[in-house]
C-alpha cells in the first residue's frame, strides 16, 4: 500500500510539473526564452543539460529540448549519466524493440536509484524516434574502489585512454569538488569523481566518432559543469559545446554561476 500511494504521488507531482519560463545567457546577461535559447544552441555539436536528479520540471525540460531539436530536423544521441557504459547492450535493445517495458525498467533499477517515472518520457520518445541512448557513466564498483585505494585501483592502460588526469593538475576542478561535496572520509574522493568525469567525456567523444550527429547529454549538475566532463571532452575533440544548468546549481557551488560553469541558466 505504501508502495503504490508513493508512487500515485510521483505521478501526481510528474504530470503537473511545468517547464521553466526563464533563461538566461551568461555570457552577455540577457534574457531569452526557450525558443532563442535553441536557436542559439541547436548547431553545437555537443549540448550538456545538467539536472538536479528526480527534479520533475528538469526532466521535463530535458525533453522538451530533445523533442524540439528533433522537430528542426537534428539526428540526435542521447547520452545517459544513469546507465554505466557496461550495461550498453541494454539501451540498444530497448530502442530497437527487443526488450520489454518490464525488463528495462528492471534493469534501470538495478543502476539508479532515481525512479523510473522520472525518465520514462525520455526512454519512450527515443525509442518511438529510434534516437540512439549511449550509457556514459563508470561503473560504481571501479569509483568505490578508487575512492578507498586511489588510482591504483584503475589499469594505467585504461587510464592513458581515456585522457585522465589526477586532481592535482586541476585546481579550478578541485575546488569544484571541495564545494560539491563534504567526503573527507574517502581521501581519494577528488579522483574518484575525476574518474567518473573522465569516463563519461570519453563515451561522449566515442558516440560523435563517425556522424555528425548532435549529443545531448543529461548528467547530474557537478557532471555536467563546464569545469568537469566539457572541459575533459576537449582533450578527445575539437568539437563545440554548450552547457544548461538550472539555477539551482548555485546552492551547489556555493556561489553564483559565471559563464566558467555554464553558457545558459533556467529559473
Amino acid at each position: 500500500m505504501k508502495r503504490l500511494i508513493f508512487f500515485c504521488a510521483l505521478l501526481f507531482f510528474t504530470g503537473c510539473a511545468s517547464l521553466p519560463t526563464d533563461y538566461l545567457e551568461l555570457d552577455n546577461q540577457k534574457a531569452l526564452s526557450l525558443d532563442s535559447v535553441l536557436e542559439k544552441i541547436s548547431k553545437e555539436r555537443v549540448i550538456f543539460i545538467g539536472e538536479i536528479h528526480g527534479t520533475a520540471s528538469i526532466h521535463l525540460l530535458q525533453l522538451e529540448i530533445i523533442k524540439r531539436l528533433r522537430q528542426r530536423g537534428k539526428e540526435l544521441v542521447i547520452a545517459l549519466e544513469a546507465f554505466p557504459f557496461t550495461r550498453q547492450e541494454i539501451l540498444n535493445k530497448w530502442i530497437e524493440g527487443s526488450l520489454n517495458r518490464h525488463d528495462f525498467e528492471q534493469a534501470y533499477s538495478a543502476t539508479w536509484s532515481i525512479p523510473f517515472e522520472y525518465y520514462e518520457g525520455i526512454f519512450d520518445y527515443a525509442k518511438e524516434q529510434h534516437i540512439p541512448i549511449v550509457a556514459m557513466n563508470a561503473e560504481d564498483a571501479v569509483i568505490r574502489k578508487v575512492l578507498k585505494k586511489g588510482l591504483q585501483a584503475v589499469p594505467e592502460d585504461f587510464l592513458r585512454k581515456i585522457k585522465f588526469t589526477d586532481c592535482s593538475t586541476d585546481n579550478a576542478y578541485k575546488e569544484l569538488v571541495n564545494s560539491i561535496y563534504h567526503a573527507s572520509e574517502f581521501p581519494f574522493f577528488c579522483d574518484g569523481q575525476r574518474l567518473r568525469d573522465a569516463v563519461m567525456a570519453f563515451n561522449i567523444s566515442n558516440a560523435m566518432r563517425g556522424n555528425d550527429y548532435t549529443v545531448v547529454v543529461l548528467a547530474g549538475v557537478a557532471h555536467a559543469s563546464k569545469l568537469a566532463v566539457p572541459r575533459m571532452l576537449e582533450s578527445h575533440t575539437g568539437a563545440t559545446y554548450t552547457v544548461l544548468l538550472p539555477e539551482e546549481v548555485k546552492y551547489f557551488i556555493k556561489k553564483t554561476p559565471d559563464r566558467n560553469i555554464a553558457d545558459y541558466l533556467w529559473y
